[in-house]
C-alpha cells in the first residue's frame, strides 16, 4: 500500500502574503530595473514632494511614484497627456496590494494619443463656435424643472439630489439615466442629452463624481458635444474634481468644479432668498411708515396754517403784502425816472454847449449856396452867387460881388469912412 503523503499549506494573513508577492518582485532581475513607455494620466504633485501617476496604453495602466530626490532631478513638469519612459523597480504597495513601479528617471518622448485625440476634436469644435461665449445660454434665475443625466447608482446622483433639494425644493427633478464610463458610456450619454432636449425643462444637470482620465473619457466624446450644443435648455456639468476638464465642460453653457456645485450653481439657496425677501419686507414696511409720517406731518403742518384756519386774514396779509409790494414798485420806477431826467438835462446842457447856434450868437454866420450846401471853403463860391446867410435870429440872402482867398479884410462898398 502507497504511503500518503499529505502537505499541509499554512494559512497565511493579507499581510504576509503581500510581503511574499512583494519579496517575490523584488527578487525577479527583470523587474529590478525595469524601462516601462506609456502616456502620463492622473498626475499629481503631493505637498510632500511626491509625484503620484499612472502610466497607460491602449488596453493597461500601471500605477507609479516618482519620491522627492529623484523629482528634483526632472528637467521637466510631468502632465497628463504626456508619453514618457519610465525607469524603475517594480514593487508591490503592501497596504493596498497592488503594485506599483518606483520610478528613478523619467524621460518625456512625445504626446500620447489621447491627449492629441483630445486636443485636436477641442480645436476643431472651436473653430466650429461650439465653445464661444456668444452661444452660450444664460441660466434661469427661479428653474422649476431641472433635468439630470448620470447613473442611478452614482454618488454624483446623490450630491445632485441633496443640494437641490436643500436649496430649492420646490424645483421638480426628472432623472435621464445613463452610463457613465466604459464603452457604452459615451453613447448612452449622447442618448440620454438628446432625450432631455425634447423635455419641457428649465435646466440640465450633466455630471458624475470624480475618476481618473480613462473614467471621465466618455465626456471628451463628440456626439456629445453635439448633443450638449444643440439642445435648447441651458446645460451645466459637474464632472470629476476641480482640476478635470472635459470637452463637455467646454461646450455646455455652464461649468462647476463638482456636481455639488454645480447643483448649488443651477438654483439658488431658498433659506437666502426668503431672509433677503424678509429683509427687502422691513426695509418696504420702514419706508412706507417713514413716507406715511411725513405726509402726515406735512397735513397736520397745513392744516395749521393761516389758510385754512383764517382764509380772510391770509388773504388780507397777501393783499397787504401786495401793496407793499406795489408801493416800493412805483417808489423804485419814480427815482429811476428822476434819477434818467437828471442825466438827460445833464446831456442836453452839453449839447446846447455844443450848439453852432450858441456860435452864432457870438457874432458869427453860416453861409450855404442855393443848394443848400454848406460854404466851407472861398473856393465853393463865384462872383454873382447867390448866398444864404444865417444868423443866430434870422437869414437873408446875398450876392457875391467879389471874392478874395485869404489876407484881406472883408469891405463893404458905400460903407462909411
Amino acid at each position: 500500500m502507497e504511503e500518503l503523503i499529505v502537505i499541509r499549506i499554512k494559512t497565511l494573513s493579507v499581510s504576509q502574503l503581500n510581503l511574499y508577492i512583494k519579496r517575490l518582485i523584488q527578487a525577479d532581475p527583470i523587474l529590478h530595473m525595469a524601462q516601462v513607455a506609456g502616456e502620463v494620466s492622473n498626475c499629481t504633485y503631493h505637498s510632500s514632494g511626491h509625484v503620484y501617476f499612472s502610466l497607460k496604453d491602449e488596453n493597461s495602466r500601471v500605477r507609479c511614484v516618482m519620491f522627492r530626490q529623484q523629482v528634483q532631478l526632472l528637467s521637466f513638469r510631468m502632465k497628463d497627456g504626456m508619453r514618457v519612459t519610465v525607469s524603475g523597480a517594480v514593487s508591490l504597495y503592501e497596504r493596498d496590494g497592488q503594485y506599483q513601479i518606483i520610478a528613478a528617471r523619467v524621460e518625456e518622448t512625445g504626446l500620447g494619443d489621447w491627449f492629441l485625440a483630445f486636443q485636436q476634436l477641442k480645436e476643431k469644435l472651436k473653430k466650429e463656435g461650439l465653445m464661444d461665449e456668444s452661444q452660450k445660454k444664460t441660466l434661469p434665475p427661479f428653474p422649476e424643472n431641472i433635468g439630470i443625466i448620470t447613473s442611478e447608482s452614482s454618488a454624483a446622483l446623490q450630491d445632485f439630489l441633496t443640494v437641490l433639494k436643500r436649496r430649492w425644493p420646490i424645483a421638480k427633478l426628472y432623472l435621464f439615466p445613463a452610463q457613465v464610463q466604459g464603452e457604452q458610456a459615451s453613447s448612452s450619454l449622447t442618448e440620454a442629452m438628446n432625450k432631455a432636449a425634447t423635455h419641457p425643462l428649465d435646466l440640465i444637470l450633466l455630471g458624475r463624481g470624480g475618476g481618473s482620465v480613462e473614467e471621465l473619457w466618455a465626456f471628451n466624446s463628440e456626439s456629445l458635444a453635439y448633443a450638449i450644443a444643440r439642445s435648447p435648455i441651458p446645460v451645466v456639468t459637474g464632472i470629476g474634481h476641480e482640476t478635470d476638464f472635459t470637452i463637455a465642460d467646454f461646450v455646455a453653457d455652464q461649468r462647476a468644479n463638482t456636481p455639488t456645485a454645480a447643483a448649488e450653481l443651477a438654483v439658488p439657496d431658498h433659506v437666502l432668498l426668503e431672509r433677503q425677501l424678509n429683509q427687502l419686507f422691513i426695509r418696504l414696511r420702514r419706508s412706507t411708515s417713514e413716507r406715511i409720517e411725513r405726509h402726515r406731518y406735512q397735513l397736520n403742518s397745513l392744516y395749521r396754517s393761516t389758510p385754512l384756519r383764517s382764509p380772510r386774514s391770509f388773504l388780507e396779509e397777501r393783499q397787504q403784502a401786495l401793496d407793499m409790494l406795489q408801493h416800493r414798485i412805483i417808489t423804485r420806477m419814480q427815482t429811476k425816472l428822476r434819477e434818467q431826467r437828471m442825466i438827460l438835462q445833464h446831456k442836453g446842457e452839453q449839447l446846447n454847449q455844443l450848439s453852432p447856434l450858441n456860435v452864432l450868437g457870438r457874432g458869427y454866420a453860416f453861409v450855404r449856396d442855393q443848394s443848400d450846401n454848406m460854404i466851407a471853403a472861398i473856393q465853393q463860391v463865384n462872383t454873382g452867387d447867390t448866398v444864404c446867410v444865417q444868423l443866430q435870429d434870422g437869414h437873408f440872402q446875398a450876392q457875391v460881388t467879389d471874392v478874395e482867398k485869404t489876407g484881406k479884410k472883408c469891405a463893404v462898398e458905400g460903407g462909411s469912412n
